[in-house]
């Protein structure tokens, strides 16, 4: 399930579709079985390998490797013979990041790293790892001292609103905003309470909300323990606050169509002034809410909804695996099918997708009614009757059940 975009970022996947100026297919080929027709589900394809096939050849899942001759017959001796590229449609991640006094403390692992430190270069890995069509923008918190309130102040008393790196998209190793992010990774030097509501707010409010970028929206918070100063930098920052608020504030996102991301750093599931209870519950449910429960998971856990690092041995390699499985899931597998020449339209039931990889090797990827279920681990469907855009599908027995509170 977490693999299924593993492929994304290294491909280029051609569209090779039939047209035709009359409606007519045209004579079919005899390089592979005739296309089926598609569905009209838009689901998600996992990357993993997959069943075995009752076709002739070796198989990749539900794929089938071609020649180069196959793919030069297919690029001619169909239809009108008309192909085109597609794209990806790219997405937008706002990261919102804890970086209060207690992330200098060591973390679990082999060296004797801070969980800064670690969390530092865990996400300088990530987003270089990241498509140069993503758009990022960071919020660091609180990023300055802090002090208790018990009335109501501007933000701007418990976050460094000033150090927001505005949404934009990453471009090429190098870019300006790479080399941005990568600056402020380095200037970070934690300190202070953890004014999480007051983040999440001004992060969605002023860096992903405003982003005029296209893109399907994400919010990532990484934490490392309870938040301690309220909304509008309310609190003596050491006792924890109620996490409803911050809880709302997720769900507004997700009305709005922006899913969020939980991250528990190592001290995440200690709950300050005293009190024994645990205080991961809190970010299981906010995952829920966000629309990113993990499979089969539970509110009080053991199999908590967010990336819950509070009991690994090596947070470092922890933290790096959860945030490639993150990346895997918000690198969008919808591709929009450029229009066909003038003239001409493009029959649904004479698409043939042809996935080919850096190194020349290419592959046919069937329709989703063109395979069986134990070999669907790799097919496609046309997401509109318009037939607009192409979407990956994943088999019935790997869609992600519904999150359960326990």
């Amino acid at each position: 399930m977490r693999q299924r975009y593993g492929f994304v970022a290294c491909i280029v996947l051609p569209c090779i579709a039939c047209s035709s100026s009359d409606g007519d297919p045209g004579p079919s080929n005899d390089v592979l079985p005739p296309p089926m027709p598609t569905t009209s589900t838009p689901i998600i394809i996992p990357g993993g390998n997959g069943g075995g096939s009752q076709n002739e050849g070796p198989r990749d899942g539900g794929t089938q490797p071609l020649t180069p001759e196959q793919v030069t017959a297919l690029e001619t001796s169909s239809c009108a013979g008309w192909k085109t590229e597609v794209e990806s449609l790219p997405a937008l991640l706002q990261l919102v990041v804890d970086v209060s006094g207690s992330m200098n403390e060591e973390a679990p692992g082999p060296g004797d790293e801070s969980k800064w430190e670690l969390t530092r270069e865990a996400l300088r890995d990530a987003l270089d790892g990241l498509p140069d069509t993503t758009g990022v923008g960071v919020l660091y918190y609180p990023n300055r001292d802090t002090s208790r309130s018990s009335r109501p102040r501007e933000i701007t008393a418990c976050v460094r609103t000033n150090e927001l790196i505005p949404m934009a998209l990453l471009g090429a190793p190098g870019s300006s905003h790479r080399d941005q992010i990568d600056a402020s990774l380095n200037r970070v030097r934690p300190n202070g309470a953890t004014p999480t509501h007051d983040a999440f707010y001004y992060a969605f409010e002023n860096g992903l909300e405003p982003s005029t970028l296209p893109g399907n929206r994400f919010m990532l918070l990484i934490t490392d323990g309870a938040p301690t100063l309220a909304r509008e930098c309310v609190g003596d920052g050491r006792t924890p606050v109620d996490t409803d608020p911050i809880i709302a504030e997720i769900q507004r996102a997700r009305d709005e169509g922006v899913r969020t991301f939980i991250i528990g750093s190592p001290g995440s599931e200690v709950s300050l002034g005293g009190s024994n209870e645990d205080a991961r519950p809190w970010l299981s449910r906010a995952a829920m809410v966000g629309g990113t429960a993990k499979d089969g998971c539970t509110e009080n856990g053991p199999n908590f909804c967010h990336f819950d690092m509070t009991q690994v041995s090596d947070f470092g390699a922890a933290l790096r695996d959860g945030l490639a499985q993150i990346a895997g899931q918000i690198v969008s597998c919808v591709y929009d099918i450029p229009p066909p020449p003038s003239g001409q339209s493009i029959n649904r039931e004479a698409i043939n997708v042809v996935v080919s990889s850096s190194s020349g090797d290419a592959s046919h990827v069937p329709g989703d009614e063109s395979v069986a279920p134990l070999d669907a681990s790799c097919s496609w469907s046309v997401s509109v009757a318009s037939a607009t855009s192409v979407s990956p599908v994943e088999p019935a027995a790997m869609r992600r059940p519904s999150a359960s509170r326990q």
